[in-house]
């Protein structure tokens, strides 16, 4: 596969995915909390699962979901106002 297409892939799920939690987060951080959690750890699960070859391209967008949580987390662990 492409290089290049899976580097542009992983760049638009990232970017797409990191909007859409950044509006949660705006709407009501604590529910965003917990919601990001739980979606991550079943990210994690699903990247685990793979016993079907899903393969590369499905493979890149949940990487590019993974980090877009994984970000977001980490943009909230600083903000005093939350139990993170």
């Amino acid at each position: 596969m492409c290089s290049k297409y899976l580097d542009e892939l992983y760049d638009s799920t990232f970017e797409s995915v990191y909007e859409a939690l950044v509006e949660m987060v705006r709407k009501d951080p604590r529910w965003a909390l917990q919601q990001i959690r739980g979606i991550l750890k079943s990210l994690y699960v699903r990247q685990g699962n793979d016993w079907s070859g899903r393969g590369v391209v499905s493979d890149t967008g949940i990487d590019a979901s993974i980090a877009a949580h994984e970000s977001i987390l980490a943009d909230l662990a600083s903000r005093p106002d939350l139990d993170s």
